[in-house]
């Protein structure tokens, strides 16, 4: 694999699915945070006030108590999942509008119960908040996730700050290139075209100012669909965008393999994952694996070649309606080795559906107001 490049996963080896999956991305992080020496950048969907929030927000503290510079992006909207799920404490203490916390209360009863009992506190998000050198940028509609340290090394994938990803099978990648991260500042600023010809780039979900909103991944998915030759293999959180499903049917009528590995249960939005991925086994000649471990990566693989990986789930939120940041690759035989080492593996440990009933268990009723959520995306 090129040197610049390294992909971040559970472990191949030993226990399958590993304990603390997530901890590959959590220790590169903090180890990344000690050594950061002018400038630190956070872009983050959900941080909670656990474990991994604590671990990692110490060491941005202590980075910013030696002189750097930390500057949080940090999405609204996602506050809804830290109050609802889990802990229920989000870090950073931010007051939430009566309104607001009732539409959470009712929002709340589609959501699975994930409550635990710790004893945590957002006292450590507070003194980020506090400190001078420490800037917060709240911004609304954002599934993006990711950091840069000095300009230098950029890690991003599908990994919030919180406890339930060492549970959860995520993929990160960190690209150690200033060019890079450069061109990250570009592709997001919307100065320069995503390029075709370049072996890494960035295809940006972004909001502006009016209607010059910006959400690019859906055609390039679209379209790297369309171009298949051989092969498509999918595992995202969740599914759901009718034009995705469109084109897998599509794709698999002229004869391409299509994969789909499949969380046999998700943490939110399970019946109307079901419904999609129902919908799609009875329209086309497609081959779904089912898995016990939750998937919250968001990787697609085009003939073996093409990789596109990042943030962005392949439903309705994230392809219409979300900022997110997705990388797509090509011509790196050592990341596309990896990850078929990895797709190989999961595919072993994972049950082959037979018949369309494996995928009925779902609540046709629940999986309309969770379509209709997404679709009026209330954030």
């Amino acid at each position: 694999m090129n040197s610049r490049i390294e992909l971040l996963h559970p472990p191949l080896t030993g226990h399958f699915p590993p304990d603390r999956a997530a901890d590959p991305t959590f220790d590169l992080v903090v180890a990344e945070l000690e050594k950061a020496r002018e400038s630190v950048e956070i872009f983050m969907y959900v941080w909670r006030a656990d474990e991994a929030g604590t671990r990692v927000g110490e060491a941005v503290l202590a980075a910013a108590e030696r002189g750097v510079k930390i500057h949080i992006i940090k999405d609204i909207g996602a506050i809804m999942c830290e109050v609802i799920e889990m802990n229920r404490k989000p870090f950073f203490p931010r007051r939430i509008p009566l309104l607001r916390r009732i539409i959470y209360r009712i929002i709340g009863r589609t959501f699975p119960k994930t409550f635990v009992e710790d004893e945590y506190d957002q006292d450590l998000g507070a003194r980020i908040l506090a400190h001078p050198n420490v800037t917060v940028e709240w911004i609304n509609k954002t599934h993006t996730k990711y950091y840069i340290f000095d300009e230098r090394l950029l890690v991003t994938g599908s990994i919030n700050i919180e406890d339930r990803h060492q549970d959860y099978f995520d993929y990160m990648v960190a690209l150690d290139d200033p060019e890079l991260v450069q061109r990250l500042r570009m592709r997001m600023a919307g100065e320069t075209p995503c390029d075709s010809g370049r072996s890494i780039d960035f295809l940006c979900n972004s909001h502006r100012e009016g209607d010059d909103s910006i959400f690019e991944i859906k055609p390039e998915v679209l379209r790297c669909i369309e171009a298949a030759r051989e092969s498509i293999y999918v595992e995202v959180a969740y599914i759901g965008d009718p034009e995705f499903a469109d084109a897998l049917v599509a794709a698999a009528g002229r004869g391409i393999r299509v994969t789909i590995l499949f969380s046999r249960e998700a943490n939110i939005g399970n019946d109307v994952n079901y419904w999609a991925i129902h919908d799609l086994y009875t329209r086309a000649p497609i081959e779904v694996y089912l898995t016990d471990t939750m998937i919250h990566a968001k990787l697609l693989l085009f003939d073996d070649e093409v990789i596109l990986t990042g943030s962005c789930n392949m439903n309705i939120f994230s392809l219409q309606k979300a900022a997110e940041l997705d990388l797509i690759i090509r011509n790196e035989p050592g990341l596309t080795g990896a990850i078929r080492s990895l797709i190989a593996k999961r595919i072993e440990s994972s049950n082959r559906v037979t018949s369309a009933e494996e995928l009925t268990g779902f609540n046709r009723v629940l999986a309309s107001l969770q379509q209709l959520h997404q679709k009026l995306n209330p954030n």
